[in-house]
């Protein structure tokens, strides 16, 4: 029982230890509730690059990456943000392509549309996703760790008039994320 009890005991400091690493800023993805996070990065982005204007939403933040939107008048954009050194960095790389399949931008698209991206790197691909109007999608996909097709659809039909659609991949070292929008009659 003795020796339970310091098995117990030794795996609890472990935990502690893990968690006071983290607190400490020693996991490159935890953020200080003080540090700007990826959409007051791309919010400062905006105000030198006025194409990434508009309101801005964070659509998945995790293991040091986060993808980020904006979107208004019509127009949406989305980019790979990475955490480096405690600063959230847009990875404009073009390491990840990524291919829109559908629905193509600006067109008109059924109440439950197939949302599809191609997606191309020289390394593997560790992480890849689909979202449209803030809800990440379902995906399915296939290809080989470097290329690929990813494809999904609302759970639920899409109210009639604009909607925004993104598409993001990265391997371990690179990111892409793109936005486009379209319509439902």
């Amino acid at each position: 029982m003795k020796r339970l009890a310091l098995i117990v005991a030794a795996a609890l400091l472990a935990c502690v230890g893990a968690g006071a690493a983290s607190a400490s800023g020693l996991s490159s993805s935890v953020r200080r509730a003080s540090e700007p996070g990826p959409a007051a990065a791309m919010a400062a982005l905006a105000r030198t690059d006025r194409s990434l204007a508009g309101a801005v939403r964070t659509l998945f933040e995790g293991s040091g990456w986060a993808v980020v939107q904006s979107s208004g008048a019509g127009r949406a954009n989305a980019l790979a943000f990475h955490l480096v050194e405690g600063r959230w960095r847009p990875d404009r790389s073009r390491a990840v392509s990524i291919a829109i399949l559908g629905p193509q931008p600006g067109s008109h698209a059924p109440l439950l549309p197939q949302v599809g991206i191609e997606i191309r790197a020289q390394r593997p691909f560790v992480e890849s996703a689909l979202w449209v109007d803030g809800t990440q999608l379902l995906e399915k996909g296939g290809g080989s760790p470097t290329e690929g097709t990813i494809y999904g659809a609302p759970l639920h039909a899409l109210k009639a008039g604009l909607h925004v659609a993104v598409g993001y991949a990265r391997t371990a070292s690179s990111g892409s994320a793109i936005a486009w929008t379209f319509r439902v009659p």
